[in-house]
C-alpha cells in the first residue's frame, strides 16, 4: 500500500518534469530555425545600404546607421539596371479619362524648383594609387564618400566591378566614344515616361523633382570604354556620380591608354 501511494505521488511529478524538458528543447529548436539557420537573402547582403548623404524628403532614404532600415531601402531603391526608358508619346500634356490634364512643368517653377547639387570635395584624399596586375591589367579603387548615396554607389561600383572581372573595362583611347546628345534624349524620354505613368499631377511633380536631383550617367563610363548609347545609361544621384567619376579619372591618369581595368571597392 505504501509503495502504491509513493507511485501515485511521484509519477505526476516525473511526467511534469519530462514535459517541461521537452517544451524547453522544442522552443530552442524553433529559435535556431528562425533566427540563425535560415538561408541568407539579397536583403541580408552586407553590401546593401541606403543613403548617407544629406537627403531630400523626395528620396525617401535615411541614414546608413540603421542597419534594418538600410536593407529595406536597398531593396526598394530605384531600378539599377541601365537601359532606355519606355517609349511614350512626346507630348508635355496628358488628358485623363476624367478630364484632368497632367503636364510636365518647366524647371524653375514652384512645381519643379531648380536643383543645385552641393558637390562634395576631398573624395580622392588618401585613395591608393592604381596597381598593375600580373596579367598586365590595372586595378583602380572606388571608395564611398560620406556625402554620397549608398545605394547608387553600390549599384555603380558593383556594376563596374563585374564588367572589370569580365575583361570589359579598358582605359579609353583616342577613338573611344565621346558624349553626345544621347544623354539629353534619355532625360527627355524619362520625363515623358514619368508623365504617362503617373496617376496625378502631384506624382508627376514629385518624380520629376527626384529626376532633377540625378545625373544621367553612363553605367560603363566613357573613360572606361563605355558606349554613348541609351542602353548604357541610368539616372543616379548627382553628387555620387560626380565624385565617382572624379575618383576614376584621377587614377586613370596613372594608367596607360588601352589598359584593361579592374575595380577594387574599398570598404
Amino acid at each position: 500500500m505504501r509503495r502504491l501511494l509513493r507511485q501515485a505521488v511521484l509519477l505526476p511529478i516525473l511526467f511534469g518534469l519530462i514535459g517541461l524538458h521537452t517544451r524547453h528543447h522544442t522552443n530552442v529548436d524553433v529559435d535556431v530555425d528562425v533566427d540563425t539557420s535560415r538561408p541568407r537573402t539579397d536583403s541580408d547582403s552586407d553590401s546593401d545600404g541606403g543613403g548617407t548623404r544629406r537627403r531630400s524628403p523626395l528620396a525617401g532614404r535615411g541614414h546608413a546607421s540603421d542597419a534594418a532600415d538600410t536593407r529595406t531601402r536597398a531593396t526598394a531603391a530605384r531600378p539599377k539596371q541601365p537601359g532606355a526608358p519606355e517609349a511614350h508619346p512626346h507630348r508635355r500634356k496628358r488628358k485623363l479619362d476624367d478630364g484632368t490634364v497632367l503636364e510636365i512643368p518647366k524647371k524653375g517653377t514652384p512645381e519643379r524648383p531648380k536643383q543645385t547639387p552641393d558637390y562634395s570635395s576631398g573624395f580622392t584624399d588618401g585613395l591608393d594609387a592604381p596597381t598593375k596586375n600580373d596579367d598586365g591589367s590595372w586595378t583602380i579603387n572606388l571608395r564611398k564618400h560620406d556625402d554620397w548615396d549608398q545605394a547608387d554607389f553600390d549599384a555603380k561600383a558593383n556594376h563596374l566591378q563585374q564588367l572589370g572581372e569580365g575583361g570589359e573595362l579598358t582605359k579609353k583611347t583616342g577613338d573611344g566614344d565621346d558624349r553626345g546628345s544621347t544623354v539629353d534624349q534619355w532625360r527627355r524620354d524619362k520625363e515623358y515616361e514619368i508623365l504617362h505613368t503617373s496617376e496625378n499631377q502631384a506624382e508627376v511633380n514629385r518624380r520629376l523633382q527626384e529626376l532633377d536631383q540625378q545625373q544621367i550617367d553612363h553605367a560603363q563610363e566613357l573613360q572606361l570604354g563605355g558606349k554613348d548609347e541609351k542602353a548604357n545609361m541610368w539616372a543616379i544621384d548627382s553628387v555620387t556620380n560626380h565624385g565617382m567619376g572624379g575618383q576614376i579619372n584621377s587614377q586613370l591618369r596613372q594608367v596607360p591608354d588601352g589598359a584593361k581595368i579592374r575595380i577594387n571597392i574599398v570598404e
